[in-house]
């Protein structure tokens, strides 16, 4: 994030001028392990030993101001270690408003953890009277498309219903206004034999697409389900050709060279389904080689909380001046999500975000509102979010780790 981002914001508070001068500083840190819940039963996918279940966890974070004001986000999927404990006392004493200045003394702490830009940029917004999207850069949208990202393996798990499963997970999410759904595949990598597996993936996407309909986008994620086998997912959009199929996700893992073969077949079969990848990489510069000197990717994918908003910022520039589209990564992560759509109200190539269409209890969210398959977006201060004091006192509290300059 470069200094012009922040060049209209006070580098003190307001309300603060009359205070002799003082300038605001991270007082207090404190991370808690909290928990999640999806709106159903998830399936499994094809790398998962067992379903994802109902619930998942995240690690709460939440920075602490002399002034009383909170920043609140949550780290990435690993949860916190002793090095990071003692890294993120680091920002003891700073001030927030400067963090993010480019020869600031924190660039090494925020590369090494760009997860820290959830609870930052909250804080920084909560302090400077700006929601986290326009400190991104102002508005490129008022609405942000979302697509339900949990149609795992119901098939699979559930085997009286089979594909009828899965089918009745579409159809509700189709009344409950989503227009678009991202269907697993894959299933021939551990769960089925490999024939099998493509058959069922194959005959899923059919029965969704006929019971959705034509106006619903269909996206498919193989998970790495692909591995070690590029012909299967070169039959997998063969046999789907005709079900118009918006993109294929992670078919195999990040390598460029099985990239380039696959999208030269594709393109010498004139097929339209874009070729989506990268949520494993950590920073905006591992997408080069999918990027130039040829586009690889139609859809870049960092994860919005291991790669943070900075690098995805950087990322959406890249992809938009190659003709590239970007819908950062996000699973079991009700923050995660609304960093995701503070990052596509403002930036132009950030075209969606990935709805898993779970809540946190200890959460609370203002000024979103999902309708007709598009979410508008806190113009709150920050992330537009708070902690329920009463549910993190009763639940969470006890357990959480508290780090201050005592």
């Amino acid at each position: 994030m470069t200094r012009r981002i922040f060049s209209s914001t006070l580098l003190v508070l307001p309300g603060l001028r009359g205070d002799a001068g003082r300038q605001v500083r991270v007082q207090r840190i404190t991370l808690a392990r909290i928990e999640g819940r999806f709106h159903k039963f998830v399936a499994m996918n094809s790398y998962d030993t067992a379903p994802k279940g109902h619930t998942y966890t995240n690690t709460l974070v939440r920075l602490f101001t002399d002034q009383g004001v909170e920043g609140t986000g949550v780290m990435e999927y690993a949860a916190p270690d002793a090095a990071f404990e003692q890294a993120v006392r680091g920002l003891l004493g700073a001030n927030p408003l400067e963090i993010y200045e480019p020869d600031s003394r924190f660039q090494p702490l925020l590369k090494r953890y760009p997860h820290l830009d959830g609870p930052l940029h909250d804080l920084v917004g909560k302090l400077t009277g700006k929601p986290c999207w326009q400190l991104l850069g102002g508005k490129a949208r008022d609405t942000v498309e979302v697509y339900d990202g949990t149609l795992y393996f119901s098939d699979v798990w559930f085997r009286d219903r089979g594909v009828r499963a899965v089918v009745e997970e579409a159809e509700e999410a189709v009344k409950k206004g989503y227009l678009g759904l991202k269907l697993k595949i894959g299933r021939g990598w551990k769960w089925m034999d490999a024939e099998a597996g493509l058959a069922r993936d194959v005959e899923v996407v059919r029965a969704v697409r006929k019971a959705a309909g034509k106006h619903i986008k269909l996206l498919v994620d193989a998970n790495n389900g692909f591995r070690d086998n590029h012909e299967h997912a070169w039959r997998f959009l063969e046999e789907t050709a005709d079900t118009g199929l918006y993109w294929l996700e992670e078919p195999f893992p990040e390598e460029a060279a099985e990239y380039a073969r696959l999208r030269d077949r594709m393109h010498k079969a004139d097929l339209g389904t874009y070729l989506a990848d990268g949520e494993n990489f950590t920073e905006a510069a591992q997408f080069e080689p999918y990027l130039k000197p040829k586009k690889l990717l139609d859809v870049v994918q960092l994860d919005i909380r291991r790669g943070g908003l900075v690098q995805n910022r950087q990322l959406a520039r890249r992809a938009e001046e190659v003709g590239a589209l970007s819908v950062p990564h996000n699973w079991g992560s009700q923050v995660g999500l609304l960093m995701g759509l503070h990052a596509a109200k403002a930036m132009k190539a950030v075209v969606a975000a990935e709805d898993d269409r779970s809540t946190c209890d200890a959460i609370q969210a203002a000024g979103y509102e999902f309708r007709g398959g598009m979410y508008s977006v806190s113009d709150a201060p920050g992330l537009g979010i708070s902690v329920d004091e009463k549910v993190y006192a009763a639940k969470y509290k006890a357990a959480e780790t508290v780090i201050t300059a005592g």
